[in-house]
């Protein structure tokens, strides 16, 4: 069990890999949850927050773990933070791939550049903030989806 530990950290910090890939890694996971999220039928909001709060904890704990293994802060094969908090961006969304898109780019920006409260949530200690930083993010850029539509529906 104990050999097992560190493979699954890796498989779940790295999505299963995808933050080995050469360039842009977390814009790869963010466009794998945009995959996942497209392909998975609508579920009810419940479970859908569900599913994101414990992947919002699995990423806590494993991308914590995981980074003080490979001894470096928020390393960039660490991708769940971007897997999760673009999943976060797509809940309030019309479950299309226009919508999706939209809350992509809106995730993108405010994870690349990250205003204000995102920032300061990046500085967070261990897996905290690792995550808290996309996770405010996701927040935000689900919203200014959801107010994006509203006020020019598609």
């Amino acid at each position: 069990m104990k050999n097992v530990l560190p493979v699954f950290e890796r498989a779940i910090s790295t999505v299963f890999g995808i933050g080995y890939f050469p360039w842009a890694p977390g814009t790869m996971g963010s466009l794998a949850a945009l995959f996942v999220w497209w392909r998975l039928p609508p579920e009810p909001f419940s479970e859908e927050i569900s599913g994101v709060c414990l992947a919002c904890v699995a990423g806590i704990y494993f991308s914590g773990r995981f980074s003080g293994a490979l001894g470096v802060r928020d390393p960039g094969v660490i991708v769940v933070d971007e897997f999760v908090g673009q999943f976060i961006s797509l809940l309030w969304t019309e479950h299309d791939i226009i919508h999706g898109l939209t809350a992509f780019l809106f995730f993108r920006f405010l994870d690349i550049f990250k205003p204000g409260p995102i920032r300061w949530a990046e500085r967070l200690p261990g897996g905290f903030g690792i995550m808290a930083d996309d996770i405010l993010a996701g927040c935000l850029a689900g919203v200014l989806t959801l107010v994006l539509y509203r006020i020019m529906p598609v």
